[in-house]
């Protein structure tokens, strides 16, 4: 069984698996450790500042992706996509189970950002390679059908951290020795395209930043916002009187969510209209976060994650397949490389951002404030898009 396109040949069942096994990578690494968040800050409770410090462990994860993807971007344009991927999974997997021995809090953090080092590294050649692989329709569809799998990693690694917080804070880091499982896959791969194979004509296609930079801050925006699911959740749950071994349980409710919302672009095969897709998507999110900041009881924070995460399930997908078939061939790496930065970046500053809105244990006006960021956005590219949509209208008239 293959996938194809009118201009890309077959790709192998067992290569489109390893792209989708390795998009679960991604979640994997705030989200495995994210219901361990408060017994971890228990633990450490004797250092100055530890509340933040520990939600730092998620999120310097991005920071570390932000700074090193445009690295990652041009090594992997420069030598293929292959080659990057197989070392950041071993690097991956040895980086992210360090929690299970780290003697302080600072090694601790260094192993994160070695892990963040590895998933931007992931995420760019993973990104890469599948812009190469297919086109068109069949891009559209197989980026949405990874986004879903982001998610669906979700699903299961939440509740997974869940069950295993339970054990200990230090349990859950075990789950990133799974990558281990995945190298054997991914040294099939294709080597993907380089630099060096591309004619000079090819070479001078230009990238059309005008378009390229536009995204990377919508994407930045929309990870500031969407990030304060897996770091001040767990928080607003507890607070809630949802027990640590449940929290994995809910907040996988707004990952099931976005992976559906993935699953239905991928159907449609992407959407012609990305700017009004985006604003929608995003305005959805500050409806659901509204929710969440509002919700008198536990009960009441589902309907908000369902919405939420469904709108965000729809950003990420978007924005690939927009930027990917922007990119020229030989740039494919910088650009998608570009939007992991965006992305990561926004994972960082999130609790940063959201911490002048915390009230002690009280995170409700977090997602206040992050909801009406994100209406503005939606609202923003929703009449940008519109006006897209009349000029297209009328020039085709």
């Amino acid at each position: 069984m293959t996938v194809s396109s009118p201009l890309s040949p077959p790709v192998p069942l067992v290569t489109r698996l390893t792209l989708l096994f390795t998009a679960t990578l991604t979640i994997m690494s705030g989200a495995t450790i994210a219901p361990s968040l408060p017994a971890m800050q228990a633990h450490f409770a004797g250092l100055p500042n530890a509340d933040v410090l520990v939600r730092l462990t998620v999120t310097v994860v991005g920071l570390a992706i932000a700074v090193s993807a445009p690295i990652s971007g041009y090594v992997t344009d420069r030598i293929g996509r292959r080659p990057v991927l197989v070392v950041a999974m071993l690097l991956y997997a040895l980086a992210g189970s360090s929690g299970l021995y780290a003697p302080d809090l600072t090694t601790l953090m260094l192993g994160r950002v070695f892990l963040g080092l590895a998933v931007g590294a992931t995420t760019t050649a993973g990104s890469a390679l599948v812009a190469d692989l297919f086109a068109g329709e069949a891009r559209a569809r197989f980026l949405g059908l990874q986004s879903a799998f982001t998610s669906l990693g979700g699903v299961i690694f939440l509740p997974l951290g869940g069950l295993l917080a339970g054990v200990g804070w230090r349990a859950p880091f075990a789950v990133y020795l799974a990558a281990l499982l995945i190298v054997p896959l991914a040294l099939r791969l294709p080597r993907g395209e380089t630099t060096g194979a591309r004619s000079a004509e090819a070479a001078a296609e230009r990238v059309p930043w005008r378009w390229v930079l536009p995204a990377y801050a919508v994407a930045l925006g929309y990870m500031v916002v969407f990030y304060l699911m897996p770091t001040q959740l767990p928080y607003r749950l507890e607070g809630l009187g949802v027990a640590p071994a449940q929290v994995g349980f809910v907040m996988g409710i707004s990952t099931l969510s976005g992976a559906l919302a993935a699953l239905w672009f991928s159907r449609r095969g992407g959407t012609r209209t990305p700017t009004l897709t985006a604003g929608l998507s995003i305005l959805a999110m500050a409806t659901g976060w509204t929710v969440v900041s509002l919700a008198p009881g536990a009960g009441w924070v589902v309907p908000g994650l369902m919405i939420g995460g469904a709108g965000a399930g729809l950003v990420t997908p978007n924005l690939t397949t927009f930027l990917a078939g922007l990119a020229p061939a030989h740039a494919r790496g910088r650009v998608m490389s570009g939007l992991s930065a965006s992305i990561f970046l926004g994972q960082f500053l999130s609790p940063l951002l959201a911490r002048p809105f915390v009230r002690g244990d009280d995170v409700s006006h977090a997602f206040t404030a992050g909801a009406v960021f994100a209406a503005l956005v939606g609202a923003a590219l929703l009449v940008a898009g519109l006006r897209l949509a009349v000029r297209r209208a009328a020039t085709a008239g």
